[in-house]
C-alpha cells in the first residue's frame, strides 16, 4: 500500500507538469523564418557594376560594365525565425554567355556548391550571417555572365 501512495504521487506530478508542459508549448509557437527572393533588373554594358567580382578584372565596383558582360541578379531578403533558413538560387546565363563569377550586395552571402564557371546556370545557396542578434538581412547576388 505503502509504494502504491508514492506511484500514485508521482504519476500524478507528471501529468500535471506535461500538462503545463503542453500548454507552455502551445502558447509560444515558433516563429517561422520568412524567405523572399525576386529578380533584379539585370545589369549590362554602361551600367554601373555594384560590387567587385572576383576573378574578373573587367568588373570593379563603380566602374561601367564593359561590352559582352551581362550581371543578372535576385535579391534575397530573410527575416528570421526560430531556426536558421536560406534560399538555394538558380541562375542561367541568357544567350550563347556563360557564368564568370558571382558578387553580392548587402548581407546576402553565397555558397556555390560545384563548379560553375564556363556553366550555362548553376544553383547557388544563399545563407546570410546573424550575428549580433540582427534577425533581418536582405541583400542582391549577381551572376556574371559573358
Amino acid at each position: 500500500m505503502f509504494r502504491c501512495r508514492y506511484l500514485l504521487a508521482a504519476l500524478g506530478a507528471v501529468c500535471l507538469t506535461s500538462g503545463a508542459g503542453a500548454a507552455l508549448a502551445a502558447e509560444s509557437a515558433p516563429t517561422p523564418t520568412q524567405i523572399t527572393v525576386t529578380p533584379v533588373a539585370s545589369l549590362g554594358p554602361g551600367d554601373r557594376a555594384p560590387a567587385d567580382a572576383a576573378g574578373v578584372k573587367a568588373i570593379r565596383r563603380g566602374k561601367t560594365i564593359p561590352a559582352g558582360y551581362e550581371l543578372i541578379g535576385q535579391r534575397v531578403e530573410i527575416e528570421r525565425g526560430a531556426k536558421a533558413a536560406g534560399a538555394y538560387l538558380r541562375f542561367q546565363c541568357p544567350g550563347s554567355k556563360r557564368l564568370r563569377s558571382f558578387l553580392i550586395t548587402g548581407s546576402a552571402g553565397f555558397v556555390a556548391p560545384r563548379a560553375y564557371v564556363n556553366h550555362k546556370s548553376t544553383f547557388v545557396g544563399s545563407f546570410p550571417s546573424f550575428s549580433g542578434g540582427v534577425t533581418t538581412r536582405s541583400g542582391v547576388v549577381y551572376a556574371v555572365c559573358r
